[in-house]
């Protein structure tokens, strides 16, 4: 009876305890605890599609979660005073950006009809001071309207992915990374590169990706907190990405 009374917490309670390692558990109970967390771990995919490409599924975001959430359970350690599900999300966004990184969805020749487009696009735009449109991409590049807009959608693809790996290494700055010294290094070194960049937008900018990427607020709540249209905020954070992602690769991409 007292033995029932005084009955052992689950496994994952005792986890985030701390007072057992990941490798002290039955391989029943390590199930129990990748169970308990799998409900963040679809969550966070679910966040992460809405960001990505349409090639990419929920599923594939899910896999590579867990990946990460394994991660997280073998390397968590407790004294570091990070509380685990903190620990784990970043580990799990983490897996799910790799995976990302890794299923690039633009075929060659998308990617050159891409690289034709920004360099044309960059000269138009330093000598009018604008934008070109569609009709003057199609006589700039040579390429179809069809052909122009396939490139135009996979651009904006590439910079919605881009931000997304940006903000995740913004929104985990804090965090322990488990890694080498190096690795942190790396990761300290990027982050500087982000904020340095960062502040050279406009106060407008920075609020707008700060709300969207790392606060998480929805475009109708920022829409609201600048009272203007919700298409005008998504307009402003797209020209927003596009600063930062060009500001970036200006300075520090390869």
């Amino acid at each position: 009876m007292f033995a029932r009374l005084f009955k052992s917490s689950k496994p994952w309670e005792e986890f985030e305890a701390g007072r057992k390692a990941w490798s002290e558990f039955s391989a029943r109970e390590q199930e129990q605890i990748i169970n308990a967390y799998m409900p963040k771990v679809r969550f966070l995919a679910q966040q992460q599609k809405k960001r990505v490409p349409v090639s990419i599924e929920a599923n594939d975001l899910v896999s590579a979660g867990v990946l990460g959430l394994m991660e997280a359970l073998g390397k968590y350690r407790p004294e570091t005073g990070y509380a685990f599900s903190t620990y784990a999300e970043a580990r799990i966004n983490g897996a799910m950006l790799d995976e990302m990184r890794r299923r690039d969805p633009l075929s060659r020749s998308t990617r050159n009809m891409v690289k034709t487009l920004m360099a044309e696009s960059e000269k138009f735009e330093h000598k009018k001071g604008r934008k070109p449109s569609e009709k003057e991409l199609v006589k700039l590049t040579g390429l179809s309207l069809a052909e122009v807009r396939t490139a135009l959608q996979a651009m904006e693809q590439q910079i919605t992915t881009d931000m997304s790996l940006l903000a995740e290494t913004l929104s985990n700055e804090a965090l322990e990374s488990g890694g080498t010294p190096y690795r942190q290094a790396i990761r300290n070194e990027i982050v500087a590169h982000i904020r340095s960049c960062l502040e050279q937008l406009s106060e407008r900018d920075q609020f707008i990706l700060s709300m969207y990427y790392l606060e998480e607020y929805s475009l109708r709540e920022i829409a609201a907190a600048l009272k203007v249209s919700e298409g005008r905020v998504s307009q402003l954070r797209s020209q927003a990405q596009k600063r930062l992602h060009d500001l970036y690769m200006t300075r520090f991409g390869a």
